[in-house]
């Protein structure tokens, strides 16, 4: 009987969410430790994550398809180098069949809360489904819900009277056709949003708070030989992958305050806007530069953002709004603009890590609570002193900002699959890291984050009210990697 053969039963394993992290923590406790004694809830109908939610106009990921996707497993057949919602989505749903997720997938049902048990040192689980709650106990909880799940609207808004949706909660049935259009926001939706709905409507206004920093796509799709020869010539997908991989590494150093490659980065940035946008309209062309350095915020490709604002239907807003009513938004300047639709491209509540699912560690610790006072506090980010036997795939200060997240999600569920071993070999029943190592792991990394430019203040949703960052870590993608390699064992108390 092989190690990972004995593994089975030895843990009963609850992970929350059925995206791309739920996903991969399934496939590697199956892979690597042989535990098939797991299940995945998740609220929706099938997995995907933000992929299955987010259905608006122009969705698509802004990291290369073959990076953008599980190094386990390779996809030769993506059609565009940055690849549709659709096509990710269906992606998804192959592996998800190929490694007989569905099955261990809970769909439907909602986690309403996790609390540690000391008597018996297990998790109980409460879920909702269909109006009926059920609890399930487990050894371990893990946690996979992701940062870009919950959307932010700011309550002025429900002032609106008429067709309104969020950008992740697109509804179809709201014809844009030679509709006035509102759209707030200039993130990264918005720009994926505007493009494919400017020639439709009669006339679009958009309210910009901060503009983004834009740079070229470049996209192209896959000729048919491309994708023969990424399925039949050995190595050449890894070989690509790998390529992409050190590109992004080569954009680290964007991130750091005044570095040499963030003077070029924002000169590319300038340069891009002067060349595509086409209004003779000095004003409010310097009103499209950011004032804040690039990569503060999230720097988003297009090739078609900027053509698409110089449209003689579209009206730049960038003065503050001060007053919605139920057919009109006002801003500070006095202006009133009738609306017939609006578009709120207004973010996600990034730093509510696990909410609206309540987690009671030990001393009935409620940890989002916590966190909300004093600011989250975590080990690599993915588990806690106040949560035993208790993981999390990008929680607080984990997420890489210049590569692909899946990159980072891999990396940090080979490394709670590697805690679970030591786990399984100590014949443990509770881990929990130790306080003073997490300590000093945030000191390092806050203080790391001081050297970047996501410390300015450009209103990015990577800091929490108190302004801190608590979303990035400033690693490099080799540096993680290494990191999370090799659990210390040091910095943890196996009981």
């Amino acid at each position: 009987m092989s190690q990972n053969e004995s593994n089975e039963g030895r843990l009963k394993i609850g992970i929350v969410g059925a995206g791309i992290a739920g996903m991969c923590t399934g496939i590697q406790l199956q892979n690597q430790l042989g535990i098939h004694d797991y299940v995945i809830f998740d609220e929706r109908h099938d997995v995907g994550g933000v992929w299955l939610v987010n259905t608006y106009p122009g969705c698509a990921c802004d990291v290369p398809s073959h990076f953008y996707s599980f190094s386990f497993e390779p996809n030769p057949n993506w059609s565009e180098s940055f690849s549709s919602q659709s096509e990710i989505l269906e992606y998804l749903k192959s592996v998800a069949r190929k490694h007989d997720l569905y099955k261990k997938i809970k769909f439907k049902h909602q986690v309403k809360n996790c609390v540690w048990d000391e008597k018996i040192s297990k998790w109980r689980v409460l879920t909702q489904n269909k109006g009926l709650e059920k609890e399930y106990i487990f050894d371990i909880m893990i946690s996979c819900l992701g940062g870009l799940r919950a959307p932010h609207i700011p309550a002025e808004f429900d002032a609106f009277k008429g067709p309104k949706m969020h950008s992740a909660l697109w509804d179809n049935k709201i014809k844009l056709k030679n509709k006035k259009v509102a759209i707030v926001g200039t993130g990264a939706s918005a720009i994926q949003i505007i493009p494919k709905i400017v020639d439709n409507v009669n006339t679009l206004t958009v309210y910009q708070r901060r503009p983004p920093w834009v740079v070229p796509r470049m996209q192209f799709s896959f000729p048919n030989w491309a994708q023969w020869a990424f399925a039949h010539i050995p190595g050449l997908q890894k070989t690509f992958r790998s390529t992409l991989f050190w590109f992004y590494e080569m954009s680290h150093a964007i991130y750091m305050k005044e570095s040499t490659l963030s003077k070029l980065g924002e000169r590319l940035g300038k340069n891009y806007l002067k060349k595509e946008f086409k209004r003779d309209d000095e004003k409010l062309q310097h009103e499209l530069i950011p004032k804040y350095s690039i990569g503060c915020k999230r720097i988003t490709p297009s090739d078609e953002y900027y053509n698409s604002l110089s449209q003689p239907n579209v009206n730049i807003i960038t003065s503050k709004i001060t007053k919605v009513n139920p057919r009109s938004i006002v801003t500070d300047d006095g202006h009133e603009e009738n609306i017939d639709v609006l578009i709120l491209a207004t973010g996600f509540k990034v730093q509510e890590f696990f909410s609206p699912l309540e987690i009671i560690g030990k001393d009935s610790v409620n940890i989002m609570k916590l966190w909300k006072s004093e600011g989250p506090s975590s080990y690599l980010g993915m588990t806690s002193s106040t949560l035993p036997n208790c993981f999390f795939v990008i929680g607080p200060n984990s997420a890489l900002g210049h590569t692909s997240a899946i990159f980072s999600i891999e990396c940090q569920v080979n490394w709670i699959a590697k805690v679970l071993q030591e786990v399984i070999n100590r014949n443990s029943s509770v881990v929990t890291v130790d306080e003073n190592a997490e300590k000093q792991h945030m000191e390092r990394v806050l203080s790391q984050v001081q050297n970047t430019v996501w410390s300015e203040d450009c209103g990015s949703y990577w800091k929490d009210h108190r302004g801190v960052v608590t979303g990035l870590v400033p690693d490099t993608g080799f540096g993680y990697w290494r990191k999370t390699r090799s659990p210390n064992f040091n910095h943890f108390i196996f009981n």
